[in-house]
C-alpha cells in the first residue's frame, strides 16, 4: 500500500512539550488537522501514522507518532474519516 503524506513534519523538531511540531498550513487539508485525528505524517522516508495532539491559535500542531509500520496502523486512519 502507498500512503500519501497528509502533513509535513520533521520528527526531530520538538518543543518544550517534548512533542514534535509543525504548522497546520503544511497539511494537504489543514481543516482536517484537528485534535484526535489520525494522519499520515512525515517527510522523505520518515513517515508514520500520527495522532494530532493539539492545534493552537497560531496553527502550531503537535503530533504523536504511533509506533510500528504504517500498514499495521492504517486502520486508525478510518477513525478520522468524516461520518
Amino acid at each position: 500500500m502507498n500512503f500519501a503524506i497528509e502533513i509535513d513534519i520533521d520528527w526531530n523538531e520538538e518543543d518544550e512539550t517534548g512533542l514534535p511540531w509543525t504548522f497546520a498550513e503544511r497539511a494537504a487539508h489543514p481543516e482536517e488537522i484537528v485534535p484526535g485525528a489520525y494522519v499520515v505524517a512525515g517527510r522523505g522516508s520518515a513517515v508514520a501514522i500520527a495522532q494530532v495532539v493539539d492545534v493552537d491559535a497560531s496553527g502550531v500542531v503537535h503530533l504523536r507518532a504511533i509506533p510500528g509500520p504504517i500498514a499495521r496502523n492504517s486502520h486508525l486512519l478510518e477513525k478520522s474519516l468524516p461520518a
